[in-house]
């Protein structure tokens, strides 16, 4: 123990731990406590590098004696409830929740079942991987995984800071307060590669993300502790030590001793199963709805270039493509919290949601040709309206997969040039290649200017160019190096030539500003400097279409820092169109209260 953190008259103070504090850190281990091996998937598991290879290493003595009291008090407050609800005349059936029941036992058990749930939020916080972020207490899973964390803060459960044991209870009768109960539902367990003779139902899923996360491996922490607290109330569930993995279907090379072609192999013929599966269960009135929520990151270089796909939508869309499922809508949904360690990066902050039908059976073939012709006239409007609803930068190119894909899937088979079907990987590649034509007919409407500091931007960023080589694009673009240097837009000096940073550019921003790219850069420095009030300052005198404009830009060089691994570039552009329809709606209410010229009649009046 190296500090205590207290509350005094002044604030919180730190202070060294005295005798009696250490000593009571000092505990031996509870005789039964529950522990499993964490899993070899060092992505996601880092603890298990440095010795911490059981779940009971993650807490300290003192944590574990906590957390092993707190689930079997979940034991005793059941028997209590049942007792309270007897005596208050609810009827005592003995059926269980698990049954259906809906008498005292199953009341009691329901309560159970709650305090089983505080029980596995108390563990987020009560770990030996808890870090201190200055004024708080940092959670275990601030991402999809258990990180190493060196010096940790140890919660006090029966403190009124973070992570405390009331603070556990208030956040689930939250969620039971708002959550609707307006009828009773049930939840069945299946193997989603099995056929479990549902039909003429309604299928809206979340399948799992290729090899991106292993739920079942994570799901061990917090299952350690619902067994323990709640396995007398679902032994069926909890009859297993920790969570079953070898059915989960995801592309996790170590279950297939680092094998990463039968990991490949394993998901692809599992997610072709269960979207066959699907389309039996689905009615032919209803589409079914696929949330994805994967990247787009693999690249590769060919002939043709670098293009871009992905394995995990490679895969996704292969098997429900070959389930003679075909793909008519792409709604983008803001499903991802942006708070925590997703706040600084260019996370998804939207799920893609794949609407589809079953296809038909006599669904025609086309030309490679003909899908490019289709995807050029689909694409282009479909692309228009997703940034008129202002998705993020972030998400536009997983939302192009869509209706992209929705012209691939409507044919049985979309035929190359030697007659050979196209793979989806294929058509991928050209729906990204479309993407970058799109943003491409974008640049040719700007002005002379700002395409040629876009071109600057793409070859060096804000790094030092030769004026030579400079000089040439500028004559290119029919544009001069002398006259945006004199605009503050660029450096030229001693045969040296580069783009101004944000915090470079000229401050005084002008309303009808015609040079897009220097707007951009002022409303995205406004933006990181002073939010949305700024921003909304700057566009609330302009007319015409050049704040829009700007906007469109700024897809547009999200695009270029995304794939240039410019990270912070990427997010700051991102953050701007994110908030745009705040800095407009802002915007709106400052020219609402602009004040109105007096006419002469109004002065006379009131003289």
């Amino acid at each position: 123990m190296m500090g205590v953190i207290a509350e005094s008259e002044r604030g919180r103070i730190f202070v060294s731990p005295d005798n009696e504090q250490i000593l009571s850190a000092l505990l031996d281990k509870p005789a039964d406590y529950p522990t499993g091996e964490l899993s070899a998937d060092r992505r996601a598991l880092w603890t298990p590098l440095y010795g911490l290879d059981t779940f009971d290493k993650l807490f300290s003595n003192r944590q574990i004696t906590a957390m092993v009291t707190f689930s079997g008090l979940v034991k005793e407050a059941v028997m209590q409830a049942e007792n309270d609800a007897i005596s208050a005349g609810l009827v005592n059936d003995h059926s269980t929740i698990a049954d259906g029941g809906t008498g005292a036992l199953a009341y009691a058990q329901a309560i159970g079942v709650y305090l089983g749930f505080a029980v596995d939020r108390e563990a987020n916080y009560c770990s030996s991987q808890n870090g201190w972020s200055g004024d708080f207490i940092i959670q275990v899973f601030g991402r999809q995984g258990i990180p190493m964390v060196w010096d940790y803060a140890e919660t006090n459960p029966f403190s009124n800071s973070t992570g405390n044991w009331s603070g556990a209870i208030n956040w689930v009768a939250l969620a039971i307060n708002t959550l609707p109960a307006k009828a009773i539902g049930f939840a069945k367990q299946f193997d989603a590669q099995s056929d479990n003779g549902m039909r003429d139902i309604l299928v809206s899923t979340d399948p799992p993300y290729y090899d991106n996360i292993g739920y079942a491996d994570l799901s061990d922490y917090f299952y350690i502790w619902l067994r323990n607290s709640i396995k007398s109330i679902y032994p069926k569930l909890f009859r297993t030590m920790l969570v079953p993995k070898t059915e989960e279907l995801v592309a996790i090379p170590y279950r297939f001793g680092g094998n990463a072609e039968e990991a490949k192999y394993f998901f692809e013929d599992g997610m072709f199963h269960a979207c066959q599966n699907l389309n039996k269960y689905t009615h032919n009135d209803y589409p079914v709805t696929i949330y994805y929520a994967f990247k787009q990151s693999d690249t590769e270089t060919n002939e043709n270039g670098s293009q871009t796909a992905s394995s995990g939508w490679e895969t996704m869309l292969s098997a429900i493509i070959s389930a003679n499922l075909s793909i008519t809508g792409t709604w983008p949904m803001h499903t991802e919290r942006e708070t925590g360690l997703k706040a600084a990066v260019n996370a998804l902050a939207s799920s893609i949601v794949l609407v589809c039908r079953k296809r038909p059976d006599n669904a025609p073939t086309c030309t490679r040709r003909n899908f490019i012709n289709e995807l050029k006239r689909d694409l282009k409007p479909a692309l228009q309206k997703l940034q008129r609803s202002n998705i993020a930068p972030v998400d536009l190119a997983q939302s192009a997969i869509g209706p992209g894909m929705g012209v691939y899937s409507r044919y049985a088979k979309v035929l190359e040039a030697d007659g050979s079907p196209m793979t989806v990987r294929s058509a991928l590649q050209i729906i990204n290649q479309e993407l970058d034509v799109f943003f491409n007919e974008q640049d040719g409407e700007l002005d002379r200017d700002s395409r040629f500091c876009v071109d600057l931007y793409t070859q060096n960023a804000f790094n030092d160019m030769k004026f030579g080589d400079a000089d040439t694009l500028a004559r290119a673009k029919n544009t001069s190096v002398a006259a945006l240097a004199s605009r503050g837009v660029l450096y030229a000096q001693k045969g040296v030539v580069h783009l101004h940073g944000r915090d470079e550019i000229p401050m005084k921003i002008d309303a009808s500003e015609q040079l897009i790219w220097l707007l951009t850069q002022q409303l995205t420095h406004a933006m990181e400097t002073g939010g949305i009030q700024a921003c909304s300052e700057i566009i609330a005198p302009m007319f015409g279409s050049n704040a829009e404009q700007a906007k469109s830009l700024a897809y547009r060089l999200f695009t270029i820092a995304e794939r240039k691994g410019w990270a912070q570039e990427a997010y700051a552009y991102n953050a701007l169109v994110i908030a745009w329809p705040e800095i407009q709606s802002r915007a709106a209410e400052l020219q609402a209260v602009k004040p109105e010229q007096l006419t002469l009649f109004d002065v006379t009046e009131n003289n």
